[in-house]
């Protein structure tokens, strides 16, 4: 494949990526969720640290999880990805001790969606959650942080076509300075 041609591919993945709310019964292919897991395990983290893990929670027994869930929709996704952080193991940048395990997971999750899209899953990212409450459900320690929850299966519908309003460019991008 030329380069353009694999340039086209990856911005028409991004295209395509959309939050899906709406879960169709079914479960995903082993060999799907497979790579979904392994590109979690490749993503790149500040200084390599990897202050990450994930539990995987398929549809069976996860009704402790489940009626957590705020939207129904969510409870019929095969597979929710608990996306956690472990603070302790993460980089920490020195200038302002900011700690990096919440991006290390973010930067995870995000490549672990464009992935999902590639398969042609739908994803959704979850924040809205009672943190305690969930780390209790899925049995986290207490030094762990969970960021989100991940409902991954296979939409519904087609994804809609519409796309969401987005900021201009103009408003988000500084050259030079702010």
């Amino acid at each position: 494949m030329e380069e353009k041609e694999k340039r086209k591919v990856f911005y028409e993945l991004y295209e395509r990526r959309k939050s899906v709310r709406e879960f169709a019964d079914g479960t995903i292919e082993p060999d799907k969720l497979s790579r979904l897991l392994v590109t979690l395990n490749r993503a790149q983290s500040a200084a390599n640290r990897q202050p990450w893990h994930f539990i995987v929670a398929e549809k069976k027994g996860r009704e402790e999880l489940d009626s957590l869930l705020h939207k129904e929709g969510f409870r019929n996704a095969p597979v929710i990805i608990a996306a956690c952080a472990e603070p302790a193991q993460a980089w920490i940048r020195k200038a302002d001790k900011v700690n990096y395990a919440w991006v290390d997971v973010t930067i995870a999750v995000t490549e672990m969606i464009g992935a999902a899209t590639a398969e042609g899953l739908g994803t959704c990212w979850i924040a809205s959650l009672e943190p305690d409450r969930v780390k209790s459900a899925l049995g986290i320690p207490a030094h762990i942080d969970i960021v989100a929850l991940i409902a991954v299966g296979y939409p519904t519908t087609e994804l809609l076509k519409e796309n969401k309003s987005r900021k201009s460019l103009g408003e988000i991008i500084h050259y030079g300075k702010w």
